[in-house]
């Protein structure tokens, strides 16, 4: 897939945040995590499905937040278990509070266009359901700073097709005068679609410390 227009995915960072409730707020019993929201055809969060396929009907979102309309979106959110599911219904769920991730399918860089990869610094990543998730420390004042998952090559090991895939970073030339904390989610859906008998992801990032850091995931993940 070849990307036309890398910019389509120009992320504000500092306007990413919908807040349901005041920060000293004392939550119930909650859970934070990455998790995918399935829209309405007015941008209602209806219902939460985890990565492990559990699946929640959203009874009460306290953001009152209008994502895209019908669409399973990705979002980092606070939410608590209202009901358990039973032979007829699924479970239930409250939101508190949720972010949007940065989550375009990866894909090719346009011929002729400029890969960027201004550093970032990684507080965590990892394989959770179809997707690699990513928290990032930005360093940013004003400018908008936008982020893709680039595909470099494909190559075979052992009859195993690998992936490779880097973090394309353009901070637009913006001032590194204070960090905020980024999420990003790279759905793996066409991959497990081509490759249904497995494959592995080699995900290059470069980080403010360590110069151009690489990690390896293996899909789908060996059992225990």
């Amino acid at each position: 897939m070849k990307l036309k227009n890398i910019y389509l995915f120009l992320i504000f960072l500092f306007l990413l945040s919908c807040k349901g409730e005041e920060d000293s707020y004392i939550y119930p019993s909650v859970k934070l995590e990455f998790i995918s929201a399935q829209t309405d055809n007015s941008g209602k969060i209806i219902s939460l499905k985890t990565d492990k396929d559990s699946t929640y009907q959203v009874e009460n979102d306290r953001t009152s937040s209008k994502l895209d309309a019908n669409i399973l979106q990705r979002i980092v959110c606070y939410y608590s278990t209202l009901s358990k599911a039973t032979a007829t219904e699924n479970a239930t769920a409250e939101i508190y509070s949720l972010i949007k991730t940065v989550s375009p399918t990866p894909g090719r860089l346009a011929s002729g266009a400029v890969m960027k990869t201004d550093p970032v610094g990684i507080q965590s990543i990892w394989l959770s359901g179809d997707y690699i998730n990513l928290t990032l420390q930005i360093k940013l004042q004003s400018q908008a700073h936008l982020f893709h998952f680039i595909e470099t090559e494909v190559t075979q090991s052992n009859g195993v097709p690998s992936i490779h895939l880097t973090l394309y970073h353009d901070k637009n030339g913006d001032v590194e005068a204070y960090t905020k904390v980024a999420y990003l989610s790279a759905p793996l859906a066409k991959y497990i679609q081509q490759y249904p008998n497995g494959f592995t992801i080699s995900f290059s990032i470069n980080t403010f410390t360590e110069g151009v850091k690489t990690f390896t995931f293996t899909y789908p993940p060996a059992t225990v």
